[in-house]
């Protein structure tokens, strides 16, 4: 008899392809992960020797191959961690094929996995060729790897990698550790903690789950499941700010000191940063990676403006001027009725009393300006439609003027020197291995300085980058209490060494005499440089009177009068809960925008944190930070989104001023909630 001629139809082959990608697409309407399984043997030959003898050269085709030896070991795990093969499923197939679908499906479904499926392309297989088609499958658009960065099989190693740290973590904390933390920072008690529950709590109902079971092979597929639904740094949980917790936990710390190191830890200016120097193949690389993902106009950042926020809380009610009619007596000026002032006491409520309760009737507000650690500033892209940086679906980050500048008494603190009780203290702060360092000239005709340390009751107590030991250096030189001695004072910067490689080195100097705190910022980009900060007459119970000009009192810099009340002319929350997606691990800030206020030193370093950026950046945060330290924020003099902020997590204690239908009353806010 003549052989029959083939066609794809002969065994019903079109109903194998079409049944097999029917089921995948059920599979993948729950949002499955995918994973690969580790063979050992040749899937292809399986298939193709698990088919008929007399038909086995008709189906031996390179395309089908080629689909089952890459996509044929797709599998997804149930939530018992049980292996469930993704493309073959014997119940539904043509009967010719049945004996090769389900060796297939016995062959995946009984091995081990071997990492987290990614594609970098929807299309797996080739569909046709000519006019014969062939097995594959089209993946859903969010199964397809959005990463400029890294290829599907780079992605599919780091998980690979992600398993022996998961693995290892699940072991290394108890389950009271882990439990009793978790309770910690679901409390709030720890700053910012919103950013850490849901590591948290992924990871304590994952060692639940996982340790519990008892066969090795089912409790190693569930850690793969919960590595693929990990969110990004979950897995690295060892290495975060939680495994610093758990690991002060579990050598017996206090939960007083170990919430303060927490705490002094999440500073704003200190989480995240880098702690040393990129290298010039870092520079390289980071060029390369902010070209390739597109970025470069997105790192152009200018300061606020009040009409571009998108979301108010509140907002001033807008001063409309009408053209009166001119009649009869338009002539006569009317009495103009006076702002009823009630003398009631200060009336203390939470923020979120007051914005339930009096914020929707009140028609003005005044803010006091007391601490200056609560000015803030919203800053913009320069370039309007840049491409995305932030975690956040906008592109407005903030900074706090004490979030950067309260990075001094930390540094000070930290190296041992005294930054509180002092009759005078100067301190400065610079961020690259550059030797700066901080020299006085006393009243006596004294130095002080590096090879003088103590002199008139003088005392340079910290001193630092004699050998560029860190990124971070602070100097600082006092006068205990009592004993400061008068007369004419001169502090300057001299650097003695060099290391910025060109790109010069910013500082800022700190001086606290009789109260009153200055700054001055200043930059030396050459060996031997020297900059003149502050000189001053100093007299005991008086005012310092400072005989230069180029220092600013902290207010001053921000264009407030210390005490004063302000008007506020809108009320936001920060830029990463505005919008559909909020992004609460990175803080819950309400901003109070004040009229007229404004960082007139161009915020330097503050243009972004690393902690605000997407994840693709992390790799190159060394090389941002110090970008960010050197570029001034644009538009520093048309700026109106600058005010005070307050976080859910600390107190407030901010005094408002605000007008009802013409009568005021004094509102202390003490907190959030």
């Amino acid at each position: 008899m003549k052989n029959q001629e083939f066609t794809n139809n002969n065994q019903h082959y079109r109903q194998l392809e079409e049944n097999m990608q029917k089921e995948f697409h059920q599979l993948l309407c729950e949002n499955q992960p995918l994973f690969k399984v580790a063979l050992t043997d040749d899937l292809w030959l399986h298939y193709l020797e698990s088919l008929e003898l007399s038909s086995r050269q008709q189906y031996n085709c390179s395309c089908c191959k080629a689909f089952i030896r890459k996509y044929g070991d797709l599998v997804i795990l149930t939530e018992d961690g049980q292996i469930k093969s993704a493309l073959w499923h014997p119940e539904t197939v043509p009967d010719y094929f049945k004996a090769a679908v389900t060796q297939l499906k016995k062959v995946v479904e009984a091995s081990s996995i071997k990492t987290v499926f990614y594609s970098d392309q929807r299309q797996l297989g080739t569909p046709f060729s000519g006019e014969r088609s062939h097995l594959s499958l089209m993946l859903p658009k969010h199964y397809v790897s959005k990463s400029a960065l890294k290829t599907a099989n780079q992605l599919m190693a780091e998980k690979k990698a992600e398993f022996q740290l998961f693995e290892a973590t699940l072991h290394m904390y108890s389950r009271d550790s882990v439990s009793i933390m978790k309770t910690l920072i679901d409390s709030g008690a720890l700053y910012r903690s919103e950013r850490f529950i849901g590591m948290i709590s992924w990871f304590d109902e994952a060692q639940q789950v996982i340790l519990k079971e008892k066969d090795a092979l089912v409790r190693e597929r569930l850690m793969w499941r919960y590595i693929a639904k990990a969110k990004t740094g979950y897995c690295h949980l060892k290495n975060s700010m939680i495994g610093t917790l758990l690991d002060d936990y579990q050598e017996g710390i206090n939960t007083d000191e170990l919430i303060r190191r927490y705490n002094d830890k999440m500073d704003p200016s200190q989480y995240m940063r880098a702690q040393s120097a990129p290298t010039e193949g870092a520079l390289i690389e980071a060029e390369k990676l902010v070209e390739k993902l597109g970025i470069i106009d997105a790192l152009d950042r200018r300061f606020a403006r009040l009409d571009e926020i998108p979301e108010f809380i509140w907002r001033s009610p807008e001063k409309k001027v009408e053209k009166q009619k001119m009649g009869l007596f338009s002539g006569i000026i009317p009495k103009i009725p006076k702002v009823k002032i009630i003398d009631w006491p200060i009336t203390t409520m939470t923020w979120k009393k007051f914005s339930e309760t009096l914020l929707p009737q009140v028609n003005k507000i005044e803010a006091r300006v007391d601490d200056t650690n609560r000015l803030m500033s919203l800053v913009t892209e320069n370039i309007p439609d840049s491409k995305s940086i932030f975690q956040w679906d906008n592109p407005f980050s903030w900074y706090y003027h004490g979030g950067v500048d309260g990075e001094i008494k930390r540094r000070v603190q930290e190296a041992g020197g005294r930054y509180e009780e002092n009759d005078i203290r100067c301190s400065l702060i610079w961020e690259n291995r550059t030797d700066l360092d901080l020299h006085c000239l006393t009243p006596a005709g004294k130095h002080i300085f590096y090879n003088r340390k103590r002199e008139t009751n003088g005392w340079l107590d910290v001193d630092m980058n004699v050998r560029g030991e860190t990124m971070y250096p602070v100097e600082n030189i006092r006068w205990t209490k009592g004993e400061g001695v008068e007369g004419n004072y001169r502090f300057y910067v001299h650097n003695y060494r060099d290391r910025s490689n060109g790109w010069g080195t910013p500082f800022k100097v700190e001086l606290e005499v009789a109260g009153q705190v200055y700054t001055h910022q200043g930059e030396l980009s050459v060996t031997g440089a020297q900059e003149t900060a502050f000189e001053f007459i100093y007299k005991k119970g008086q005012i310092a009177k400072m005989l230069t000009s180029n220092q600013s009192r902290e207010h001053d810099t921000w264009n407030l009068t210390q005490g004063a009340f302000v008007e506020v002319t809108g009320i936001t929350k920060s830029p990463n809960l505005w919008g559909e997606r909020n992004w609460e691990q990175s803080g819950n800030h309400t901003f109070f925008l004040l009229k007229d206020c404004r960082d007139e030193s161009q915020g330097k370093g503050r243009g972004f944190f690393n902690e605000m950026l997407i994840s693709e950046l992390r790799e190159i945060r060394k090389t941002l930070e110090i970008y960010t330290a050197m570029t001034p924020i644009k538009a520093a003099e048309v700026a109106t989104a600058c005010g005070l902020g307050f976080s859910k997590e600390a107190e407030w204690n901010v005094l408002l001023k605000i007008s009802i239908d013409g009568m005021e009353r004094l509102i202390k806010i003490d907190r959030f909630d």
